[in-house]
């Protein structure tokens, strides 16, 4: 018996390994929806391994499978997402960014830039032409014909309730300077109306200066690490059963 609980707790120690080693400095997958002007959704994800971070984006709007029964206006174009609630980080804006990501109706979208300050203590992805148009934004695939603007270069996400293929997100991959843990941040949403470009912005935080938070935002649980540690316990306890059964037989 004290062998056994022994060999149990090596396993759970091992799977705990496993799981740390594997989110290393923070990992954050949630959904949010809501803002100003007029409502949007969308999913996010936030791997930092380091000074490496990746940001996907999933574009929700008007896809009421993926949103928890929530329907918004489709037409919803992202122009860039913030983070705030940040200590003693910056972005690398030397080092670049990459973005890679799904097209609308075979366009051509191109890439993003990086900046630090203001009401963002870093604004990832910011589009490089932020003083007008939509071009390089990220559409969702649900909006109908008339929704969004023909001529513009765009992502967009597939409109299904899928969410677990990591092509169809926008992903966006960039350095930092400092330590970031994005469980314990924020973010705003930029985005726009379609067709005649009403503004709307989307915080899920308090941001200083700013009005109160105008997003809601719902984690999930993150059960990949949970079932890995599960399906090892579980080898143990049929390596266990194997045993047993051997010496019965014997």
């Amino acid at each position: 018996m004290r062998t056994t609980l022994k060999a149990l707790g090596l396993v759970a120690m091992l799977a705990t390994g496993l799981a740390s080693s594997a989110w290393a400095d923070g990992f954050k997958s949630y959904k949010i929806c809501g803002g100003s002007t007029f409502a949007t959704c969308a999913a996010v994800q936030i791997n930092v391994v380091g000074q490496d971070v990746t940001v996907r984006v999933w574009n929700l709007s008007g896809n009421s499978a993926a949103t928890y029964g929530t329907s918004t206006y489709a037409g919803s174009i992202f122009r860039g997402i913030g983070f705030y609630n940040v200590s003693g980080v910056q972005v690398n804006t030397a080092a670049g960014i990459s973005v890679t990501g799904p097209a609308y109706n075979g366009t051509t979208p191109g890439n993003w830039t990086l900046a630090n300050g203001g009401t963002n203590v870093f604004a990832v992805a910011f589009r490089t032409n932020n003083g007008g148009g939509l071009s390089n934004g990220i559409a969702s695939g649900c909006a109908a014909s008339g929704q969004l603007p023909g001529a513009t270069n765009l992502y967009a996400n597939p409109c299904t309730s899928n969410l677990g293929n990591l092509n169809d997100y926008v992903t966006f991959s960039f350095k930092i300077t400092g330590a970031w843990d994005p469980t314990t941040s924020d973010i705003s949403l930029r985005y726009a109306n379609g067709p005649n470009g009403i503004n709307g912005e989307c915080w899920t935080g308090p941001p200083t200066g700013i009005a109160a938070a105008n997003c809601t935002t719902v984690t999930p649980e993150p059960v990949t690490m949970s079932l890995l540690a599960t399906g090892l316990v579980g080898m143990g306890g049929a390596g266990l059963f194997r045993r047993r059964k051997q010496k019965q037989n014997a």
